[in-house]
């Protein structure tokens, strides 16, 4: 692929740099906030090479790229210049609240991403070798790797901090500092102690923050608006050490008074309750979720569940819900290949063995995109193996304990750090499951030689 070709090609379809708000990348798409939504011609961005699909979602045009979406990026962020890369969260006024809110969520954890799912295997392959007895928990090594996949989670609201004041226009050293007086060790220790701790005599409620999720993002968001308002205050002169003199002095209590305890609070009550509904039914919950949850990916409305799954990881340890998520990833592949296995165009056929692949290593885009969406039918035949996978996950009680990566690669993060337990082959057995019936029913119900197009608007 011609990277330099696609992104001068996709930028001048949509409008040129002038229609562009802001872009940033997530694994597979593109995502322009554009100035005018009317000016690109879906079916012209689509038929660019190396583009698979285009998803107007959330008050983002998405153009999916697939794996090569990175280096595509860098020559798009040549192309729009530097201040376009910047999002600008003015223009989200006019979107709706839950489109406001996915929009905020990827934007504030897409840059962080590559980082997660590394972290999240790493911790599953420690989770490989002490159950195994391959590496002793008391061990040097045992040690070092340990901190390389639990750092980023025990300092999570630094690395939040950061992301999120970037999203909501701040300097990310004001994001990071706030991150880290709330989980500085004196307030840490004060706070495991169940001490009581006042500021300027009035009683806290201090709580550990290390391994939140919620508190931070929140505590970055208001400090945005009250910059925005000490930006008209202060004077210019007196901005460079003044402005974050003030606005650390009013946040950080505030944020350890009121929105720490508060958010924290609802953040317990949001795992507590996603715990109940799972345990309500376990498989109804596969079967409601396992296959649907493709269809939430192709609209890109995941992300706003991903903050939720971390929350729960680090609430209680694990994450229900996805584990039974497992199944619609093999479903996808399987489908692709059964796809291909019934074409007679060798092109096609390599273009869905190798989406097909692909998706098995946890890229579902080029397969939903590129094969599954356009003929419909072994869509459908996806979404239904995913649901029946779902099911058998959840009778098992399937966990996962690791945010890892979809796939092959998302097995390490169903181990117990206790062992291995029934959830772990109820995580694995949904794969072969969503594989086979996907295979099965595509290859005999879901294939069409005649491929409709996918509706443009």
């Amino acid at each position: 692929m011609d990277h330099k070709k696609v992104a001068k090609e996709i930028v001048e379809t949509i409008g040129g740099q002038a229609n562009v708000n802001s872009v940033f990348h997530c694994i597979t798409r593109l995502r322009f906030k554009l100035k005018d939504n009317t000016k690109p011609e879906k079916a012209k961005v689509e038929a660019i090479e190396g583009v698979i699909s285009v998803i107007e979602q959330g008050g983002q045009y998405q153009v999916v790229i697939g794996n090569e979406v990175e280096p595509v990026f860098k020559e798009v962020e040549k192309l729009v210049g530097d201040q376009a890369v910047k999002l600008d969260n003015e223009e989200n006024k006019n979107q709706k609240l839950f489109d406001r809110f996915s929009t905020m969520i990827s934007g504030v954890f897409t840059p962080m991403l590559g980082i997660l799912v590394a972290s999240g295997l790493m911790k599953g392959l420690v989770a490989i070798l002490s159950v195994t007895n391959l590496l002793s928990e008391g061990s040097d090594t045992y040690i070092v790797l340990n901190a390389l996949g639990d750092a980023l989670f025990y300092f999570f609201p630094i690395f939040l901090g950061s992301s999120a004041a970037k999203y909501f226009g701040m300097n990310h050293f004001y994001g990071i500092l706030i991150a880290t007086v709330i989980i500085y060790p004196d307030i840490v220790s004060a706070a495991e102690a169940g001490e009581s701790f006042a500021f300027l005599g009035i009683p806290m409620n201090l709580m550990n923050y290390t391994q939140t999720v919620f508190p931070i993002i929140v505590a970055v968001w208001l400090a945005s608006l009250i910059e925005r308002q000490l930006q008209k205050l202060i004077p210019q002169a007196f901005k460079y050490f003044l402005l974050p003199f003030v606005l650390f002095m009013v946040v950080i209590p505030t944020t350890l008074f009121i929105v720490g305890p508060v958010i924290q609070t609802l953040s317990n009550m949001l795992a507590d309750l996603t715990f109940t509904i799972y345990n309500f039914s376990p498989a109804i919950a596969g079967l409601i979720l396992g296959g649907p949850w493709i269809v939430m990916v192709m609209f890109g409305l995941h992300w706003a569940f991903i903050p939720l799954f971390i929350n729960n990881m680090i609430t209680g340890g694990y994450d229900d819900v996805m584990g039974l998520l497992a199944a619609n990833q093999f479903a996808m592949a399987a489908a692709a290949f059964a796809v291909g296995v019934r074409m007679t165009s060798k092109k096609e056929k390599s273009l869905a063995y190798s989406t097909g692949l692909t998706c098995l290593l946890g890229i579902s885009e080029p397969a939903l995109y590129g094969i599954l969406l356009p003929r419909k039918k072994p869509l459908i035949m996806a979404i239904i193996a995913g649901s029946i996978g779902g099911v058998f996950g959840g009778l098992l009680q399937a966990r996962v304990y690791a945010f890892t990566a979809s796939g092959f690669f998302a097995i390490p993060g169903a181990i117990n750090p206790a062992g291995i337990d029934t959830g772990f082959w109820g995580y694995v057995g949904q794969m072969p499951i969503g594989f086979v019936i996907a295979f099965v029913l595509t290859y005999f119900w879901g294939y069409k030689t005649k491929v409709k197009a996918v509706p443009r608007d």
